[in-house]
This record gives structure tokens, C-alpha cells and sequence, in this order.
């Protein structure tokens, strides 16, 4: 890998995406990481020094279109974008109706348009914004580059998943619309869909909810291969694709088989 090899990773303080990033760095990418919490941003930072990698943590906002603009005019003022991995977004279970029993009538709760907005901004949106100043830079620069979108098992629909699932399906949907337009460019553009990863999010929300923790635990039972993906296994399948000369407009599932989508 040559050293000039230039790679952004966003929503890597943690999880998946910060195993992509050290990923990438101990191969001899330059990377750089974003995210918005600053105590993480400093732990990433202080980490990449203990272990001589060449990985930089710096804040930016995949939401707002000033703060990427602002990001990507940093970025590569003095050199080129050779990868971007669209990684940020996170997960938010919510019925679109439900009706909640009461003594004296039932109630009808529905899914908040705010929290909708906020998800798709964040897992859609997000995703629009960067990609588009990314495929810019690389085309300014005339760099045959690699954008990587991170979808989710959950794109094809799930239980109680209308935001996230929309979005997700959204960014399979912008990754094949984006390898037509660019290609012309020389650059590949393709997705990796995840199903449940054994990470940090999850151990954090299972070790909380002992009740979702039984519900994941039955739900591990329809996997073929009987257990959850890792995150280092899902790094894998996002280095493949920001490597391989001839892959894009593809989206590359790695959930062990299944299952196909959240049932209650």
C-alpha cells in the first residue's frame, strides 16, 4: 500500500467503524476518523499514538451540511480522498402504532415524526452529504477512489425498525445509483450490510435490558451459523470492498445466513 493511500472513516470513535479505521491504518492508510464526542475522539487520538498508527481523530457533524463542507475543505485542501467509508448512523426500535392497554380505553401511541427525521438525517442524509463531497474531491483530484456505504441486514424490513430499515435500504439504493454516475470517474462505489454485530453496542443494551437480552438470545437461534458477527469479520468484508478493483454497485451481506429480518 503506498503511503499517499488517503482514507475517511466516519462515526469511527467506536464499534465498527473504529475497527475499520485501525484496520486501515496498520495497513498504511493515512485515515482519519469523525465523530462528536470529544472524550472519544481524544481516546482514538491517544490510541493511534501507543500504537505509531497513522490515524487522526477530528470532529464533524455527517447531519449538517456546513460542518461537511468544513471537513472535506480540510481535508483534502493539500491531498487526495483515496476511500471513504460511510459508516455513522445508529439503530432506533419504535412501532409505527401501538396500542397501549388502559383501565378505562385504549390509547393509541405512534411513532414520532421527530425520531424519525433524526434517523434517517443521521443514517440517510448523513450518508448523501459525505458521499457527495467525497465522489467531489476524488473527481477534483482525479483519484479512482472507493466510497463504502455501511448498510444493515435490516434494509429488506424488520419488526418495529421503520426509520432505521427505510434508511438503510435508502443507502442501498444511493450505492447503485452512485456506481452508475461514477464510474466513469474510475470510481467504485458498494455497500456492506451487516447483520447483528457482538460489539460494544450490543453488549451495552443486552447487559441493561435483561429483557432484550433474552429476546437477541432467542433470535440467534434462526442465524445458520449460530452466533453473532464480529466486528473484526465485518472489517473484513469493508476492506475487501475498498480494495477490489472491480466491485461496485454491489452490496455484500455478511450476517451468517440470516435471519432476514426482526420478529417480535
Amino acid at each position: 500500500m503506498s503511503e499517499s493511500r488517503n482514507a475517511l472513516v466516519t462515526g469511527g470513535t467506536r464499534g465498527l467503524g473504529l475497527t475499520v479505521a485501525r484496520r486501515l491504518a496498520a495497513e498504511g492508510w493515512h485515515t482519519t476518523v469523525i465523530g462528536l464526542d470529544e472524550g472519544r475522539l481524544e481516546k482514538v487520538q491517544a490510541m493511534a499514538e501507543a500504537e505509531c498508527l497513522e490515524l487522526r481523530a477530528i470532529r464533524a457533524d455527517v447531519t449538517s451540511e456546513e460542518s461537511v463542507r468544513e471537513l472535506f475543505a480540510g481535508l483534502t485542501a493539500t491531498r487526495p480522498l483515496h476511500l471513504c467509508v460511510n459508516n455513522a448512523g445508529g439503530n432506533l426500535s419504535r412501532l409505527l402504532v401501538k396500542k397501549r392497554r388502559g383501565r378505562q380505553s385504549d390509547e393509541l401511541v405512534t411513532h414520532p415524526l421527530e425520531e424519525w427525521e433524526r434517523t434517517v438525517r443521521l443514517c440517510l442524509t448523513g450518508v448523501f452529504l459525505v458521499g457527495r463531497e467525497a465522489a467531489a474531491a476524488m473527481i477534483r483530484h482525479e483519484v479512482p477512489g472507493a466510497i463504502v456505504n455501511v448498510s444493515s441486514g435490516l434494509a429488506v424490513g424488520a419488526y418495529g425498525q421503520s426509520a432505521y430499515t427505510a434508511a438503510k435500504a435508502g443507502v442501498e439504493a444511493l450505492t447503485r445509483t452512485w456506481s452508475y454516475e461514477l464510474g466513469q470517474y474510475g470510481i467504485r462505489v458498494s455497500a456492506v450490510a451487516p447483520g447483528v454485530m457482538d460489539g460494544e453496542a450490543l453488549r451495552e443494551k443486552t447487559s441493561s435490558f435483561p429483557r432484550h437480552a433474552r429476546y437477541m438470545e432467542g433470535l440467534q437461534r434462526f442465524v445458520p451459523l449460530g452466533r453473532w458477527g464480529m466486528e473484526e469479520e465485518i472489517a473484513d468484508a469493508v476492506c475487501f470492498a475498498a480494495e477490489s478493483p472491480y466491485l461496485t454497485g454491489s452490496v455484500i451481506r455478511i450476517d451468517g445466513g440470516g435471519p432476514p429480518g426482526w420478529v417480535p
